[in-house]
């Protein structure tokens, strides 16, 4: 069980909630031995909340490098990091044309419509002329450079996405995306499958059943026809999918 609670201002567009609050959920949440997720923005928040006992940063510090102390911290209390790159890419990508919004395989996970409409000059320029653009990519240079400090500080990192919560977002492969990107950010392509697979499972506490290809666990299994670890892109060359030892269409 986990309580997600959300800790960010939205570029001061409502109010964070109260450290007071928080604290109080930490501990309730605590004693009923359910961990605490933050949504966060601001580094400033991350080391209150690292402090006052979160569990897991569910989005990537995005307004200023993490410094040692913190990183230490997190590791000590053992804190788990989902950096979610993916959902700030698509905050401003359809401002331009993304190298991968003609591939089949990102084509084939949009809902009806979404593709006209992410393709259309309107909704180009109303992504270009957002308040937010600057903010939003300046956000995830400053995401990927602190993955790449968070994950050579040994920290566990677990791979999200928020794909589906808005139709720009797409399902299916918007995980793709974010192994690339994970890459793109430091990590290797191997850490990059561990943070997807075993790391995720770690940070959900089910690894007693899931996350690696061990006798005993559920037999969940991507089978590929190109080698990840020289291309990470060829994640999405899908040659089958079990689930629990099933093939699935």
């Amino acid at each position: 069980k986990i309580v997600k609670i959300w800790v960010d201002d939205f570029a001061g567009a409502s109010k964070k909630m109260d450290p007071v609050i928080y604290n109080a959920i930490i501990a309730e949440a605590h004693k009923r031995n359910i961990r605490v997720a933050a949504h966060l923005y601001y580094l400033s928040d991350a080391r209150k909340l690292v402090s006052s006992g979160v569990d897991i940063i569910a989005h990537s510090i995005r307004d200023s490098i993490v410094d040692d102390d913190f990183l230490d911290n997190m590791r000590a209390r053992k804190v788990v990091y989902i950096p979610t790159l993916s959902l700030d890419e698509f905050s401003f990508i359809y401002s331009r044309k993304p190298e991968w919004i003609n591939d089949q395989f990102f084509k084939a996970s949009l809902e009806p419509g979404v593709y006209e409409m992410i393709t259309s000059e309107k909704y180009k320029d109303e992504v270009k002329n957002s308040p937010l653009l600057t903010r939003n990519i300046n956000g995830l240079k400053i995401a990927m450079a602190n993955l790449e400090r968070i994950a050579d500080a040994g920290i566990l990192i677990a791979m999200g996405t928020d794909s589906g919560a808005l139709p720009i977002r797409a399902q299916g492969f918007s995980e793709h995306l974010e192994l690339e990107l994970m890459v793109q950010s430091g990590m290797s392509p191997l850490q990059t499958i561990a943070a997807a697979t075993s790391g995720s499972a770690k940070a959900l506490n089910i690894d007693d059943r899931f996350g690696t290809i061990e006798k005993g666990k559920t037999a969940d299994l991507l089978v590929l026809n190109a080698d990840p670890i020289t291309d990470i892109k060829n994640t999405r060359k899908i040659e089958a999918v079990y689930k629990a030892g099933v093939k699935i269409k």
